[in-house]
C-alpha cells in the first residue's frame, strides 16, 4: 500500500465520520435545550478533523520511514497530542466558563471518536506496509 492510497482511504472514512458527527450535531441543536450545546462545536469539528488529519500523515510517515521506532513515535506523539488538546480545553474553559461543561464533554466525544478513527487507520496502514516477520526467518 503506498502512501498516497492510505492517505486517501484514511480522509474517506474521516470525512464521512466527520459527517456522521455534524449530522448528530445538528439533531442535538435542533431538539435539545441550548445548555446541552456548545456554540463551539461546529469548530471544535474543523479542529478534530484537521487535527487527526496532520497527526496521521505525521505518523505514516513515520511508519514508512522507520517502522521499527514506529511505537515509540506513536508513544510519543499521542502523550504531546494529549497534553496539547488539554490545553486547549482548559483554557477555553477558563475563559467561557459558562460553557465549559458542555465544550468539555464535546470536546471528550470528538477526542475519543476521532482518536478510535486514527488508531483504527494506523493500524490497517501498519499491516498492510509492514509485513511480519515469520519465525524461521529471524535468524534464531
Amino acid at each position: 500500500m503506498t502512501y498516497k492510497q492510505a492517505f486517501g482511504s484514511f480522509v474517506r472514512i474521516l470525512v464521512v465520520t466527520a459527517m456522521i458527527i455534524a449530522g448528530l450535531g445538528a439533531l442535538v441543536y435542533g431538539f435539545l435545550p441550548n445548555e446541552y450545546y456548545t456554540p463551539a462545536f461546529p469548530f471544535l469539528l474543523v479542529f478534530f478533523v484537521l487535527a487527526t488529519m496532520a497527526i496521521y500523515h505525521f505518523m505514516l510517515r513515520a511508519l514508512q520511514k522507520r517502522p521499527a521506532r514506529f511505537v515509540n513515535i506513536f508513544l510519543l506523539t499521542t502523550m504531546v497530542k494529549l497534553l496539547a488538546f488539554m490545553t486547549l480545553m482548559l483554557t477555553y474553559s477558563l475563559i467561557n466558563r459558562s460553557d465549559a461543561r458542555t465544550f468539555i464533554v464535546a470536546f471528550f466525544v470528538l477526542y475519543i471518536v476521532f482518536t478510535i478513527v486514527e488508531v483504527v487507520s494506523l493500524l490497517d496502514a501498519n499491516r498492510k506496509v509492514v509485513k511480519p516477520v515469520k519465525d524461521d526467518e529471524s535468524g534464531t
